[in-house]
Protein backbone atom coordinates (compact mmCIF):
# COMPACT_ATOMS: atom_id res chain seq x y z
CA UNK A 1 0.00 0.00 0.00
CA UNK A 2 1.28 3.82 -0.76
CA UNK A 3 -0.07 6.87 -0.73
CA UNK A 4 0.67 8.32 -4.33
CA UNK A 5 1.42 11.81 -6.06
CA UNK A 6 -0.48 11.64 -9.33
CA UNK A 7 -0.91 15.26 -10.56
CA UNK A 8 1.50 18.55 -9.82
CA UNK A 9 -1.12 21.58 -8.75
CA UNK A 10 1.03 23.83 -11.29
CA UNK A 11 -1.64 24.94 -14.36
CA UNK A 12 1.07 26.24 -15.84
CA UNK A 13 4.61 24.18 -16.04
CA UNK A 14 6.62 27.39 -15.95
CA UNK A 15 6.67 31.07 -15.25
CA UNK A 16 4.59 32.07 -17.54
CA UNK A 17 6.31 35.92 -17.90
CA UNK A 18 9.65 34.58 -17.99
CA UNK A 19 8.59 31.75 -20.23
CA UNK A 20 6.51 33.95 -23.04
CA UNK A 21 7.46 36.36 -25.86
CA UNK A 22 7.57 39.74 -24.88
CA UNK A 23 4.16 40.61 -27.10
CA UNK A 24 2.10 38.29 -25.29
CA UNK A 25 1.85 40.82 -22.09
CA UNK A 26 4.51 43.54 -22.15
CA UNK A 27 2.41 46.32 -24.63
CA UNK A 28 4.16 49.39 -24.57
CA UNK A 29 5.82 49.34 -20.99
CA UNK A 30 9.35 48.93 -20.66
CA UNK A 31 9.87 45.72 -19.20
CA UNK A 32 13.15 43.36 -18.39
CA UNK A 33 13.42 40.00 -17.36
CA UNK A 34 16.64 37.94 -16.12
CA UNK A 35 16.53 34.41 -17.06
CA UNK A 36 19.09 33.54 -14.82
CA UNK A 37 17.97 34.74 -11.91
CA UNK A 38 14.13 34.43 -12.35
CA UNK A 39 13.33 37.96 -11.48
CA UNK A 40 11.29 40.38 -13.88
CA UNK A 41 11.22 44.43 -13.73
CA UNK A 42 8.07 46.19 -14.43
CA UNK A 43 10.45 49.87 -15.02
CA UNK A 44 7.46 52.36 -16.79
CA UNK A 45 5.24 53.86 -14.62
CA UNK A 46 0.94 54.07 -15.21
CA UNK A 47 1.62 51.25 -18.04
CA UNK A 48 0.47 47.98 -17.63
CA UNK A 49 1.78 44.82 -18.29
CA UNK A 50 -1.07 42.19 -18.74
CA UNK A 51 -1.34 38.65 -20.22
CA UNK A 52 -4.53 36.78 -21.42
CA UNK A 53 -6.09 34.72 -18.15
CA UNK A 54 -9.25 32.41 -18.43
CA UNK A 55 -8.92 29.85 -15.81
CA UNK A 56 -12.13 29.17 -13.76
CA UNK A 57 -10.52 28.36 -10.60
CA UNK A 58 -6.99 28.61 -9.64
CA UNK A 59 -4.53 30.19 -6.92
CA UNK A 60 -2.06 32.88 -8.40
CA UNK A 61 1.28 33.07 -6.00
CA UNK A 62 3.47 36.14 -6.19
CA UNK A 63 6.98 36.48 -4.59
CA UNK A 64 8.29 39.86 -5.41
CA UNK A 65 10.28 42.91 -3.76
CA UNK A 66 8.80 45.77 -1.97
CA UNK A 67 9.77 49.44 -3.04
CA UNK A 68 12.65 50.50 -0.89
CA UNK A 69 10.74 54.32 -0.77
CA UNK A 70 7.28 55.10 -1.41
CA UNK A 71 5.65 58.63 -1.63
CA UNK A 72 2.47 59.70 -1.50
CA UNK A 73 0.46 58.80 -4.36
CA UNK A 74 2.77 55.85 -5.09
CA UNK A 75 1.69 52.19 -5.69
CA UNK A 76 2.05 48.80 -7.05
CA UNK A 77 -0.86 46.67 -7.84
CA UNK A 78 -2.04 42.62 -9.16
CA UNK A 79 -5.72 42.66 -10.78
CA UNK A 80 -7.49 40.20 -12.72
CA UNK A 81 -10.99 40.69 -14.29
CA UNK A 82 -12.97 40.95 -18.03
CA UNK A 83 -14.17 43.90 -19.39
CA UNK A 84 -16.65 44.67 -16.56
CA UNK A 85 -14.87 44.37 -13.80
CA UNK A 86 -11.22 44.00 -12.27
CA UNK A 87 -10.08 42.58 -8.54
CA UNK A 88 -6.73 42.69 -7.01
CA UNK A 89 -4.17 43.68 -4.19
CA UNK A 90 -2.11 47.18 -4.00
CA UNK A 91 0.48 48.08 -2.36
CA UNK A 92 0.48 51.76 -1.39
CA UNK A 93 1.62 52.28 2.13
CA UNK A 94 5.45 51.80 2.54
CA UNK A 95 5.17 50.83 6.35
CA UNK A 96 2.84 48.18 5.40
CA UNK A 97 4.36 46.40 2.05
CA UNK A 98 3.73 42.64 1.73
CA UNK A 99 6.65 40.45 -0.08
CA UNK A 100 3.79 37.80 -0.94
CA UNK A 101 0.19 37.61 -2.62
CA UNK A 102 -1.97 35.22 -3.32
CA UNK A 103 -5.28 35.78 -5.12
CA UNK A 104 -7.52 32.19 -5.41
CA UNK A 105 -10.95 31.91 -7.27
CA UNK A 106 -13.00 28.80 -6.57
CA UNK A 107 -16.64 28.49 -7.36
CA UNK A 108 -16.91 31.92 -8.42
CA UNK A 109 -15.76 33.11 -5.51
CA UNK A 110 -12.70 35.52 -5.05
CA UNK A 111 -10.36 36.18 -2.23
CA UNK A 112 -6.93 38.17 -1.91
CA UNK A 113 -4.14 37.26 0.78
CA UNK A 114 -1.38 39.13 1.82
CA UNK A 115 2.15 37.53 3.86
CA UNK A 116 5.11 39.06 4.98
CA UNK A 117 7.04 35.53 5.06
CA UNK A 118 4.85 33.02 2.29
CA UNK A 119 3.67 30.97 5.67
CA UNK A 120 1.31 33.41 8.13
CA UNK A 121 -1.57 34.92 5.52
CA UNK A 122 -4.06 37.85 6.04
CA UNK A 123 -7.14 37.69 4.36
CA UNK A 124 -7.73 41.25 2.85
CA UNK A 125 -10.69 41.18 1.33
CA UNK A 126 -12.77 39.44 -1.61
CA UNK A 127 -16.02 39.33 -3.62
CA UNK A 128 -18.39 37.31 -5.89
CA UNK A 129 -16.79 37.22 -9.78
CA UNK A 130 -19.39 34.87 -11.54
CA UNK A 131 -18.17 36.34 -14.83
CA UNK A 132 -15.72 34.92 -17.04
CA UNK A 133 -11.98 36.35 -16.52
CA UNK A 134 -10.29 37.18 -19.71
CA UNK A 135 -7.13 39.10 -18.32
CA UNK A 136 -4.70 39.54 -15.33
CA UNK A 137 -1.90 42.01 -14.90
CA UNK A 138 0.33 44.40 -12.89
CA UNK A 139 0.63 48.25 -12.73
CA UNK A 140 2.68 50.56 -10.56
CA UNK A 141 4.11 54.19 -9.68
CA UNK A 142 7.13 54.85 -7.95
CA UNK A 143 10.41 55.60 -9.15
CA UNK A 144 12.08 52.77 -8.77
CA UNK A 145 11.25 49.22 -10.85
CA UNK A 146 8.74 46.98 -9.61
CA UNK A 147 10.50 43.15 -9.35
CA UNK A 148 8.64 40.11 -8.87
CA UNK A 149 10.98 37.36 -8.06
CA UNK A 150 8.64 34.42 -8.62
CA UNK A 151 5.12 33.64 -9.73
CA UNK A 152 3.28 30.46 -10.30
CA UNK A 153 -0.53 29.59 -10.96
CA UNK A 154 -1.67 26.46 -9.36
CA UNK A 155 -4.98 24.54 -9.85
CA UNK A 156 -6.51 25.44 -6.74
CA UNK A 157 -5.95 25.88 -2.56
CA UNK A 158 -6.73 22.11 -1.92
CA UNK A 159 -4.81 19.36 -1.57
CA UNK A 160 -6.75 16.33 -2.76
CA UNK A 161 -6.57 12.51 -1.49
CA UNK A 162 -8.49 9.95 -3.82
CA UNK A 163 -9.36 6.37 -3.04
CA UNK A 164 -10.51 5.87 0.54
CA UNK A 165 -14.04 4.46 1.00
CA UNK A 166 -16.58 7.32 2.35
CA UNK A 167 -17.00 8.67 5.98
CA UNK A 168 -13.26 8.00 6.70
CA UNK A 169 -11.25 10.78 8.51
CA UNK A 170 -8.41 12.45 6.84
CA UNK A 171 -6.27 13.94 9.17
CA UNK A 172 -3.34 16.52 8.43
CA UNK A 173 -0.54 16.93 10.47
CA UNK A 174 2.77 20.04 10.16
CA UNK A 175 5.91 18.66 10.66
CA UNK A 176 6.19 19.03 14.38
CA UNK A 177 3.09 16.79 15.00
CA UNK A 178 0.51 19.30 15.43
CA UNK A 179 -2.95 18.51 14.08
CA UNK A 180 -4.12 20.87 11.22
CA UNK A 181 -7.42 19.90 9.97
CA UNK A 182 -9.30 16.99 9.97
CA UNK A 183 -11.72 16.11 6.91
CA UNK A 184 -13.87 13.05 5.93
CA UNK A 185 -13.94 11.15 2.29
CA UNK A 186 -17.45 11.65 0.77
CA UNK A 187 -19.47 9.30 -1.50
CA UNK A 188 -16.65 10.02 -4.65
CA UNK A 189 -14.37 8.54 -2.14
CA UNK A 190 -12.30 11.72 -2.14
CA UNK A 191 -11.18 13.90 0.31
CA UNK A 192 -10.35 18.00 -0.73
CA UNK A 193 -8.02 19.65 2.27
CA UNK A 194 -7.58 23.48 2.10
CA UNK A 195 -4.41 24.40 2.18
CA UNK A 196 -3.23 27.78 4.30
CA UNK A 197 -0.01 28.23 2.63
CA UNK A 198 2.09 26.01 -0.33
CA UNK A 199 4.39 23.65 0.21
CA UNK A 200 3.40 22.43 3.67
CA UNK A 201 5.91 19.88 4.94
CA UNK A 202 3.71 17.15 7.36
CA UNK A 203 2.10 14.12 6.95
CA UNK A 204 -1.48 12.32 6.90
CA UNK A 205 -3.43 9.64 9.16
CA UNK A 206 -6.71 8.10 7.66
CA UNK A 207 -8.81 6.59 10.49
CA UNK A 208 -11.94 4.45 9.73
CA UNK A 209 -15.27 5.39 11.76
CA UNK A 210 -14.52 3.92 14.76
CA UNK A 211 -11.23 5.86 15.09
CA UNK A 212 -8.68 2.67 14.35
CA UNK A 213 -5.94 4.23 12.46
CA UNK A 214 -6.19 2.15 8.88
CA UNK A 215 -2.64 3.92 7.16
CA UNK A 216 0.00 6.54 8.37
CA UNK A 217 1.72 8.14 5.07
CA UNK A 218 5.39 9.53 5.38
CA UNK A 219 6.47 13.09 5.73
CA UNK A 220 4.76 14.96 2.59
CA UNK A 221 5.30 18.60 0.71
CA UNK A 222 1.60 19.16 0.09
CA UNK A 223 0.72 21.91 -2.55
CA UNK A 224 -1.54 23.90 -3.79
CA UNK A 225 -3.71 21.54 -6.43
CA UNK A 226 -1.46 18.64 -5.59
CA UNK A 227 -3.88 15.35 -6.39
CA UNK A 228 -2.59 12.10 -4.50
CA UNK A 229 -4.34 8.48 -4.57
CA UNK A 230 -3.99 5.71 -2.02
CA UNK A 231 -3.01 2.88 -4.39
CA UNK A 232 -2.94 -0.79 -3.20
CA UNK A 233 -0.51 -1.53 -5.85
CA UNK A 234 3.21 -1.26 -5.74
CA UNK A 235 4.80 -0.07 -9.08
CA UNK A 236 7.28 2.16 -9.81
CA UNK A 237 7.44 4.74 -13.43
CA UNK A 238 10.71 5.96 -15.05
CA UNK A 239 11.41 8.67 -16.92
CA UNK A 240 14.45 10.11 -18.85
CA UNK A 241 16.65 7.41 -16.76
CA UNK A 242 14.64 8.82 -13.66
CA UNK A 243 12.12 6.98 -11.04
CA UNK A 244 9.15 9.47 -10.35
CA UNK A 245 8.34 9.63 -6.88
CA UNK A 246 5.26 11.14 -5.19
CA UNK A 247 7.25 13.59 -3.96
CA UNK A 248 8.23 14.64 -7.66
CA UNK A 249 6.11 13.67 -10.33
CA UNK A 250 7.35 14.31 -13.65
CA UNK A 251 5.94 16.88 -16.88
CA UNK A 252 7.13 15.53 -19.79
CA UNK A 253 9.27 16.76 -22.32
CA UNK A 254 8.18 16.95 -25.29
CA UNK A 255 4.66 15.57 -27.02
CA UNK A 256 5.79 12.31 -27.69
CA UNK A 257 7.52 10.53 -24.65
CA UNK A 258 8.54 6.90 -23.65
CA UNK A 259 7.58 6.03 -19.74
CA UNK A 260 8.43 2.57 -18.31
CA UNK A 261 6.04 1.21 -15.43
CA UNK A 262 7.83 -1.52 -13.04
CA UNK A 263 6.34 -3.88 -10.73
CA UNK A 264 7.78 -3.43 -7.63
CA UNK A 265 5.93 -5.59 -5.45
CA UNK A 266 5.42 -8.81 -3.98
CA UNK A 267 2.90 -9.96 -5.95
CA UNK A 268 1.83 -10.00 -9.86
CA UNK A 269 -1.07 -7.64 -10.94
CA UNK A 270 -3.35 -8.42 -13.99
CA UNK A 271 -6.04 -6.48 -16.00
CA UNK A 272 -4.64 -3.32 -15.09
CA UNK A 273 -6.12 -0.31 -16.66
CA UNK A 274 -3.61 2.67 -17.49
CA UNK A 275 -5.16 5.89 -18.59
CA UNK A 276 -4.74 9.79 -18.35
CA UNK A 277 -6.41 12.80 -16.49
CA UNK A 278 -6.29 16.38 -17.38
CA UNK A 279 -7.72 19.41 -16.42
CA UNK A 280 -7.18 20.58 -20.56
CA UNK A 281 -8.75 19.92 -23.72
CA UNK A 282 -5.61 18.24 -25.48
CA UNK A 283 -5.35 14.54 -26.89
CA UNK A 284 -3.84 12.12 -24.69
CA UNK A 285 -3.17 8.81 -25.98
CA UNK A 286 -0.68 5.68 -24.96
CA UNK A 287 0.51 2.42 -26.84
CA UNK A 288 2.70 -0.27 -26.19
CA UNK A 289 4.58 -0.24 -29.57
CA UNK A 290 4.86 3.60 -30.83
CA UNK A 291 2.26 2.53 -33.52
CA UNK A 292 -1.21 1.84 -32.07
CA UNK A 293 -2.56 4.18 -29.30
CA UNK A 294 -6.01 4.04 -27.66
CA UNK A 295 -6.53 5.85 -24.46
CA UNK A 296 -6.47 3.14 -22.09
CA UNK A 297 -4.31 0.12 -21.56
CA UNK A 298 -4.60 -2.85 -20.08
CA UNK A 299 -2.10 -4.84 -18.70
CA UNK A 300 -0.83 -8.02 -16.52
CA UNK A 301 2.59 -7.36 -14.63
CA UNK A 302 4.43 -10.31 -13.24
CA UNK A 303 6.85 -9.69 -10.78
CA UNK A 304 9.40 -7.29 -11.52
CA UNK A 305 7.89 -7.12 -14.89
CA UNK A 306 8.91 -3.75 -16.38
CA UNK A 307 6.26 -2.28 -19.34
CA UNK A 308 7.37 0.39 -21.90
CA UNK A 309 4.50 3.30 -22.59
CA UNK A 310 4.78 5.30 -25.25
CA UNK A 311 2.68 8.52 -24.81
CA UNK A 312 1.32 10.73 -27.31
CA UNK A 313 0.02 14.14 -26.25
CA UNK A 314 -2.36 16.33 -29.26
CA UNK A 315 -2.29 19.64 -28.49
CA UNK A 316 -6.04 21.15 -29.11
CA UNK A 317 -5.40 24.78 -31.04
CA UNK A 318 -7.44 26.97 -28.56
CA UNK A 319 -5.04 25.58 -25.77
CA UNK A 320 -2.67 28.58 -25.58
CA UNK A 321 -1.69 27.94 -21.92
CA UNK A 322 1.55 25.59 -20.31
CA UNK A 323 -0.82 22.70 -19.00
CA UNK A 324 -0.20 20.81 -21.66
CA UNK A 325 2.48 18.19 -20.66
CA UNK A 326 1.30 18.19 -17.23
CA UNK A 327 -1.36 15.24 -17.34
CA UNK A 328 -2.45 12.42 -14.36
CA UNK A 329 -1.67 9.38 -15.47
CA UNK A 330 -4.41 6.72 -13.77
CA UNK A 331 -3.56 3.18 -12.42
CA UNK A 332 -6.97 1.13 -11.79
Amino acid sequence: MELLKVKNGLLEAENYFMASPFGDFAGSADVNRNISTGKLQLISDNLKIERKFEFADFVIELEKEDFSNMITGDYVTMYLGNDNCNFGIKDKDPLNQNKYWKILRQDDYIQAYSSPDGLNYTNIGGMNFAEPLKKQGFQKLNRNPFIFDNYRVYGGPYVTVQNFPENTVCELYDSTDKLIKTRLFDDTMECKIFLDNNDLDGYLVFKDTLGSILFTSNTITFGYGDVWVFSPYNFEINYLGNIVTNMSPAILQDLDEVISIKNIGTESYHRIIIGTQTSGNDLIELSLDGLTYSSTLTLDFVLSEEKQIYVKITKNAANTNFSVRDFQLVIN
